[in-house]
């Protein structure tokens, strides 16, 4: 994998996003740089660098002096370049101590490291595909195994009530019914997340419109569905779409801060487009913010299908994510058969 690669790379290493913010380091980077992984990720090129690097026309190295915790500083010579295949200008940095031996086939191993946009994007649907697989069989498992086994737990108190007559027992016996309940529900609720039934009985409306209760609920949101689709879509398709409004949904409820959230789902240009609006505080740099991953799920989903993905967000204005997936488009046919 190429993130396991880059992280054992000899050199150290360090992915900067269009900020200049440190997104990922090798192992080596960490050592150099004195600094623990939580330490390094998030830093600045400022908070880093005691004398920055400063980069020409040239592609060769730059004299800086990196600044690590204590005062200490290390002279360094940094080389940088832009990571091929990668729109969002996300830099790869390599950092070596001044003078050392390993800076002539430098360039070349970070070649080897950086894969093509094409090539990422092939892993991660990998890691996709598989994530699809396993949903349905933990599904397939719970609904199977667990709720059953809770089911005849609760009949076995039901019997036991009979039997009891002191009230401080049957006190008790009301909380441990109250605790199965409990339990039954929330892996009924995991089940739902894994496949949700009114998916394949009721339609993918039917379906979105319990997700978007879901939000409301746990966030007080005012939420709206508006079905244009003239026929359900095909049950893979359905099951990628309501895949990519989890995530969308999820980011909603996470991080937009919002009173309000639509989701409008239409046909267009031979496929299915979607739409997911909110009023809520809204952000820039929405693609390289780590704690929105669930932004580059969508992404990879949709062009996984043949599809594509937009995000339209500003601070104050709110956020709308746009997805659209041809016709016929599924994910089993890249292999994650359910």
């Amino acid at each position: 994998m190429y993130w396991q690669a880059f992280r054992a790379a000899p050199e150290a290493l360090l992915v900067l996003d269009a900020s200049g913010v440190v997104r990922l380091a090798s192992s080596a980077a960490e050592t150099l740089f004195g600094r623990d992984p939580a330490a390094l990720f998030g830093s600045t090129t400022a908070e880093l660098f005691a004398v920055a690097p400063v980069f020409g026309a040239a592609d060769g190295a730059v004299p800086a002096v990196i600044r690590r915790p204590g005062g200490e500083t290390l002279p360094v010579d940094v080389r940088v370049r832009t990571l091929e295949g990668d729109p969002s200008g996300m830099l790869s940095l390599a950092v070596e101590e001044r003078g050392s031996t390993v800076r002539a086939g430098l360039e070349q191993r970070i070649a080897r490291l950086t894969l093509t946009g094409q090539e990422q994007g092939e892993l991660l649907g990998d890691v996709i595909v598989t994530q699809e697989r396993e949903r349905a069989r933990i599904a397939a498992g719970v609904h199977d195994d667990s709720l059953q086994v809770i089911t005849a737990a609760t009949l076995r108190l039901q019997h036991l009530r009979r039997r009891l007559h002191d009230p401080s027992d049957l006190a008790i016996l009301d909380r441990l019914e109250d605790s199965l309940v409990q339990a039954a529900a929330r892996l009924r609720r995991l089940i739902f997340d894994f496949r949700p039934p009114r998916l394949a009985d009721d339609g993918l409306a039917a379906a979105v419109s319990d997700l978007l209760d879901d939000l409301a609920d746990e966030h007080s949101i005012v939420v709206r569905v508006q079905s244009l689709l003239r026929a359900e879509p095909a049950l893979p398709t359905r099951l990628l779409l309501f895949r990519m409004l989890q995530e969308a949904v999820a980011n909603v409820g996470k991080h937009a801060g919002a009173d309000r959230c639509t989701v409008i789902l239409g046909e267009e240009d031979g496929g299915y487009l979607v739409r997911v609006i909110d009023d809520g505080v809204g952000a820039e740099n929405l693609h390289t913010d780590p704690g929105h991953l669930g932004l580059l799920l969508m992404r990879e989903r949709a062009a996984l299908a043949g599809g594509w993905f937009r995000i339209s967000s500003l601070p104050g204005r709110g956020t709308t994510v746009t997805f659209w997936v041809p016709r016929g488009a599924d994910l089993e046919s890249k292999g994650a058969g359910s």
